[in-house]
């Protein structure tokens, strides 16, 4: 299930993708630290490469840290949001 946040699925196996997943589909943000070995790290260029691409050539990824974070709407959110629409 896709609710919008890239989550290294490394690391959700770590910590239980089911987690993950009930967090962020509660609008919950996610931030995991984990450490990983990039073998023959020496003949990559990291420099061109997409975060994506980093992650996908790290092995044995251990989860560090999982925080959970929350931004609760504010009360006068849903005026200011009607304004805006109505321009």
């Amino acid at each position: 299930m896709d609710h919008g946040v890239s989550v290294n699925r490394h690391v959700a196996s770590c910590c239980g993708a089911q987690v993950m997943d009930d967090y962020s589909s509660k609008s919950f943000r996610l931030l995991a630290m984990a450490v990983g070995v990039i073998p023959n790290a020496a003949g990559l260029d990291f420099a061109v490469m997409t975060q994506h691409q980093v992650e996908a050539c790290a092995v044995h990824m251990q989860l560090l840290s999982l925080v959970v974070l929350t931004n609760n709407v504010r009360s006068d959110s849903k005026d200011t949001i009607t304004h805006l629409q109505d321009g």
